[in-house]
């Protein structure tokens, strides 16, 4: 979805609801996304665009140690600055390229470790003891 600059002068915000299934291809986790709900608020100031997005979607993400389809809703609230500024996050070009702009915010917040409920608790093998005739060496060279 692209926004031009002259659409974002005449209107201060857009509600709509966008399908981000043809970027799954890019994200190996994300198993299926559902059409996320998209609120935006702009307002220009001098010659830069401020941008508050807020997002709602249902996700299944692949459970980190399973791989199976684990349940995740998304809920976004974040202010996106366009511009020439030091603190600008994206240059003001026209088009604005929104959805991928908003896709990358969802792929970058998504938690990066997700586990299914039958996922197994334990982490990493319990460490194994030395050989008698090393404990006490082993004792020395811990720090």
């Amino acid at each position: 979805m692209k926004m031009s600059l002259h659409e974002l002068k005449e209107k201060t915000s857009l509600d709509f609801e966008f399908d981000f299934t043809s970027n799954l291809t890019s994200v190996p986790d994300m198993v299926s996304i559902k059409p996320a709900k998209i609120h935006l608020d702009w307002s220009w100031f001098q010659d830069h665009l401020i941008m508050t997005l807020k997002l709602q979607c249902q996700m299944e993400l692949a459970c980190a140690k399973t791989l199976k389809p684990v349940p995740y809703t998304m809920n976004l609230d974040t202010e996106i600055i366009f511009g020439d500024i030091d603190d600008a996050d994206y240059p003001l070009e026209d088009p604005i390229h929104i959805s991928d702009i908003i896709f990358g915010y969802i792929v970058t917040e998504k938690p990066y470790t997700i586990y299914h409920p039958d996922a197994e608790k334990t982490t990493f093998e319990k460490e194994k003891s030395p050989h008698p005739a090393f404990a006490d060496l082993d004792k020395n060279y811990k720090t």
